[in-house]
C-alpha cells in the first residue's frame, strides 16, 4: 500500500502546514476547525458537511466535505443523476436553507457581526483562559484548562468561518459587479477596496516605537550591539525590560514561527529583541499612505462617473459593503486561534516540565507527541505513565523521519463537478463565488518553475508598486536578523509574525500563495509591492541578486 493513500479526494495545504505537524496539533489545530466549521455551515445552511483535515506521516491535506460524500463515478456517464440531490433530505434542506439565506441578505446582514457580537463574546470567553495560573495548577487543574482551550477554539472557528465565508462572498459579488460593468479585472477591483486597518499596523507600530526609543539611549543601544540572549541578560533594571515585559504581555502569545506549536515571542524574547535591533535604524511609522487612498478614491469618482443609474446604485451598493468586508485579518486570528493555541502550548509544556520531575518524560515538549485524549488521560491518573515515555520516543522517530518524505500535493482522484444548473440559480452563483474565491488562496497555475530566457519569474499579483534590491531569502524567524534595510524578502510564505519584516523590506516574493493568501492581503495593508506563488523563489534566487518586484504585474525581473 503507499505511503500516501486515502478514501477521497484531498489537496495538501502548503500555506499554513507546510511541514510535518505534532499529533497534539492535529488534536487542537485541526480538530477544532472541522467540529466549528461543520457548526457554521449548519447555522448558515452552507450546503457542505464540514471542512475536513487528513494527516498522513504529519503531513496536512484538506478538502471541503460533501454532504453524501464525493459523486460516484457512474455520474459521469450519466449527468442527470446530479439532481438527485433533490431526494436526500440533509442536501436537500442545506441547498433551499442556502438560497433563503442568500435571498435575505444573510451575508450583507452579518457585516458588522465580528465587531457587534464575535469579537465581545471571544474576549469574554479568553479572560479566564489567559489569567490561567499554571504554574501552580494542580495536574486536574491543567487538564480542565486544557479542556477550556479545546472548547474555545471549537467555538471560535464557528466565527472564523464565517469571517472567511462572509468577506468572501461580498468580495466575491464585488468583484464580478466591477467585471460586468466596467471590465475590471480581480486585482484592479481588490485594489478599489484596499483601507489599511490601523489595528493590524498596531504590533509592528509599537515596535518601531520601542525600537526608536532604544536607539536615542546610548546605554541602551549599546546594549542591544550584544547578541540577544546576552542583552536580555543585561537589560533586568533598565526600562526597556520592562517597556519589553508589557508588549510580550499584550502581544507575547504570537508563535516565533509557523502556525503551528513552535514557541512563542513569549518564550523566546531574544526573538522580539532581534527584531526591535533590526528596527532601530527605521525612522518612521507604519500608517494609512495618504497618497494611495487619494489614488483609491479618485479611481473610483472616474469609474463612478461612467455609470447611470441602478448599475451606479449597484456598483454604490457592493463598495460599501466590499470596502467594510476585509477579509480574515491578523486580529481575528490572533484572538480567535493564536492566543488559545498558545496558551495550549503552554499547558503542554507545564504538564511536560511535571513529569520530567517525575522521570516519566525526558523532555517537556515531548506532551506535543501525545493526542489530546492522551495528554489528559496522562494528567488525571488514567493512563499507563510508565508507557508514557517509549510512546513519546516512536512518535518523536516518526516525525523526525516524516521531514525526509516527499508529500504529494494531492491525494486521490478528483471528484466529477456538480453541474451548476442542477440547483437553483441563486444557489449556484453563490457558490461559484466561493469556487472562485477558494481558487485565490493558493498559486496560479500560470506561475513558472523556473527563470525565462529574459531572467523573468512569474507568480500571481499580490501587492501593486514597483521596487528594486538585493534579495533576502529566509526560512525561519531564527533568520529575521540577516534582513537588511532595502532588500527584497524572498521567503516560502508569511504568517502574522513575518510582518514585523515588512517596514524593512522593499518588496516581498513567495513560493506560495495566492492573491487571497496571507501575504497577499498583508502585503497591501502595508503597501509593500509583492509576487506571490512562484512556487520555487526560495530555490530559483540567491541572496544578494539585484531584482525588480512588479507586484500589479506578478512578476519579478533579474537584474543581474
Amino acid at each position: 500500500m503507499s505511503l500516501w493513500e486515502a478514501k477521497g479526494f484531498w489537496i495538501r495545504d502548503n500555506i499554513h502546514w507546510p511541514k510535518p505537524v505534532h499529533p497534539l496539533f492535529v488534536s487542537y489545530g485541526l480538530i477544532p476547525v472541522e467540529v466549528g466549521s461543520a457548526r457554521a455551515y449548519k447555522e448558515w445552511s452552507m450546503p457542505s458537511l464540514k471542512f475536513a483535515y487528513l494527516v498522513l506521516h504529519g503531513y496536512v491535506f484538506q478538502r471541503i466535505e460533501p454532504i453524501g460524500g464525493d459523486a460516484p463515478p457512474i455520474m459521469e456517464r450519466l449527468p442527470f443523476l446530479f439532481h438527485l440531490w433533490r431526494i436526500n433530505p440533509k442536501l436537500r434542506s442545506r441547498v433551499f436553507g442556502f438560497g433563503r439565506f442568500l435571498k435575505e441578505k444573510g451575508f450583507e446582514n452579518h457585516i458588522h457581526a465580528w465587531r457587534d457580537v464575535w469579537e465581545p463574546e471571544a474576549q469574554m470567553r479568553l479572560e479566564p483562559i489567559r489569567n490561567f495560573d499554571r504554574a501552580n495548577a494542580s495536574l486536574e487543574e491543567l487538564a480542565n484548562h486544557l479542556d477550556q482551550c479545546y472548547d474555545f477554539l471549537c467555538w471560535s472557528w464557528n466565527p472564523h468561518i464565517k469571517i472567511v465565508a462572509l468577506g468572501m462572498y461580498i468580495r466575491g459579488r464585488w468583484v464580478e459587479v466591477c467585471e460586468r460593468l466596467l471590465n475590471l479585472t480581480d486585482f484592479e477591483a481588490f485594489e478599489l477596496v484596499q483601507i489599511n486597518d490601523p489595528e493590524v499596523l498596531n504590533t509592528t507600530n509599537r515596535l518601531l516605537t520601542l525600537a526608536r526609543r532604544a536607539a536615542a539611549d546610548p546605554t541602551v543601544s549599546d546594549i542591544l550591539s550584544l547578541p540577544s540572549e546576552k542583552a536580555l541578560e543585561r537589560m533586568s533594571h533598565i526600562w526597556f525590560k520592562e517597556e519589553l515585559d508589557q508588549f510580550l504581555e499584550t502581544e507575547g502569545d504570537r508563535p516565533a514561527d509557523s502556525f503551528e506549536f513552535t514557541p512563542t515571542w513569549r518564550e523566546m524574547p531574544e526573538i522580539v529583541v532581534g527584531i526591535i535591533k533590526g528596527l532601530m535604524d527605521s525612522e518612521d511609522s507604519i500608517t494609512e499612505d495618504s497618497d494611495f487612498q487619494a489614488y483609491r478614491l479618485q479611481r473610483i469618482k472616474e469609474l463612478r462617473s461612467t455609470l447611470t443609474g441602478k448599475n451606479r446604485e449597484e456598483f454604490d451598493a457592493w463598495l460599501e459593503l466590499a470596502e467594510q468586508a476585509q477579509p480574515l485579518s491578523e486580529i481575528h486570528d490572533y484572538i480567535l486561534w493564536t492566543v488559545p493555541l498558545s496558551h495550549t502550548r503552554y499547558d503542554a509544556i507545564e504538564a511536560g516540565r511535571r513529569f520530567v520531575q517525575d522521570r516519566i518524560l525526558d523532555c517537556p515538549e515531548d506532551t506535543l507527541f501525545l493526542y489530546r485524549e492522551e495528554l489528559l488521560s496522562a494528567l488525571r491518573g488514567y493512563y499507563n505513565l510508565a508507557s508514557l515515555k517509549e510512546l513519546v520516543a516512536v512518535r518523536k522517530a516518526e516525525h523526525t523521519e516524516n521531514f525526509s518524505l516527499v508529500p504529494p500535493q494531492t491525494i486521490g482522484k478528483m471528484p466529477i463537478e456538480t453541474p451548476w444548473d442542477v440547483f437553483p440559480p441563486i444557489v449556484a452563483e453563490g457558490l461559484k463565488i466561493f469556487v472562485k474565491q477558494f481558487s485565490h488562496l493558493e498559486a496560479q497555475q500560470g506561475a513558472s518553475i523556473e527563470l525565462s530566457p529574459e531572467g523573468e519569474l512569474f507568480g500571481t499579483p499580490g501587492s501593486p508598486g514597483v521596487a528594486e534590491g538585493p534579495v533576502r531569502i529566509i526560512h525561519t524567524a531564527e533568520e529575521f536578523h540577516l534582513v537588511q534595510e532595502g532588500e527584497v524578502l524572498v521567503c516560502p510564505f508569511t504568517t502574522p509574525t513575518w510582518t514585523v519584516l515588512f517596514p524593512r523590506v522593499v518588496g516581498l516574493i513567495t513560493d506560495s500563495g495566492g492573491a487571497l493568501s496571507h501575504a497577499a492581503i498583508v502585503s497591501r495593508e502595508y503597501r509593500l509591492p509583492s509576487v506571490v506563488g512562484t512556487i520555487n523563489g526560495t530555490k530559483i534566487l540567491y541572496n544578494g541578486q539585484r531584482v525588480r518586484v512588479d507586484g500589479a504585474a506578478g512578476k519579478l525581473q533579474v537584474l543581474d
